[in-house]
């Protein structure tokens, strides 16, 4: 019996390069497509500060899209500087929505416009995003 996998255009594989930069993130704890919770609506409800971003994507100006998966960013910022520092560059977190789906192929000047976060900014919180970046957005 054979299976027929059926796969989006948009599916993520990254190649040889953006696997080692993978690795950045896997020492960190970060491994491709990470869950942090098996209930989306009680983790959030249990911490209404922190900006959380579920099927986050994260991208490098020069190479794109590197990682994608779940993160809560203001626990986890710290950790997302160091993984930019030791690769010496800025990471660009974006909502799910506005890297998959096809969309992660819209030139990079673009992409990191909508970014929710980037390692070059403060620490992120539900209300730092609603007063800074929902304000850029208007």
């Amino acid at each position: 019996m054979s299976v027929t996998v059926l796969t989006y255009p948009s599916d993520f594989k990254p190649d040889m390069l953006i696997e080692g930069i993978q690795q950045h993130f896997e020492s960190h704890g970060f491994d491709s497509a990470r869950i942090i919770t098996g209930s989306k609506s009680v983790y959030k409800s249990s911490k209404p500060k922190d900006l959380i971003i579920f099927n986050a994507n994260v991208f490098m100006k020069d190479m794109g899209k590197v990682w994608y998966g779940d993160l809560n960013l203001t626990e986890e910022y710290m950790v997302l500087k160091s993984i930019a520092e030791s690769l010496d560059t800025t990471l660009y977190v974006l909502w799910e929505m506005d890297g998959r789906f096809g969309k992660e192929k819209k030139p990079i000047d673009e992409l990191i416009k909508k970014a929710a976060w980037n390692t070059d900014e403060d620490k992120p919180t539900k209300d730092w995003y609603l007063s800074v970046k929902m304000k850029k957005n208007k």
